[in-house]
């Protein structure tokens, strides 16, 4: 198993939004993977711009974003050094399991 698959008492969403101001941000969560927890922030944040250097994860993290949710997401190819996102701003920087 390649990083979490299941948080079944959503310990780190809960956790961010006590600690990160995630309520309306504009998000980049960088080395998203799957997008387990970019689609969980997804429902409380404006925007997630998500980003991972794995294409073939990104288009697992795609396929499993609800249609409700594909709006508030963007998946893009990049890491921490060359996120893609130049003109672009965001409020919250995430590195859940990057580190």
């Amino acid at each position: 198993m390649k990083g979490y698959r299941r948080d079944p008492e959503r310990t780190v969403i809960t956790t961010l939004l006590r600690r990160t101001p995630l309520r309306g941000a504009r998000v980049i969560d960088i080395g998203c993977g799957e997008g387990r927890l970019t689609r969980q922030m997804a429902g409380v944040a404006r925007f997630v711009y998500a980003v991972d250097p794995d294409t073939a994860v990104l288009a697992r993290a795609i396929r499993l974003t609800a249609p409700r949710l594909r709006k508030q997401i963007r998946y893009r190819p990049g890491t921490a050094e060359r996120p893609g996102v130049a003109d672009r701003r965001f409020d919250v920087a995430v590195f859940s399991g990057s580190l």
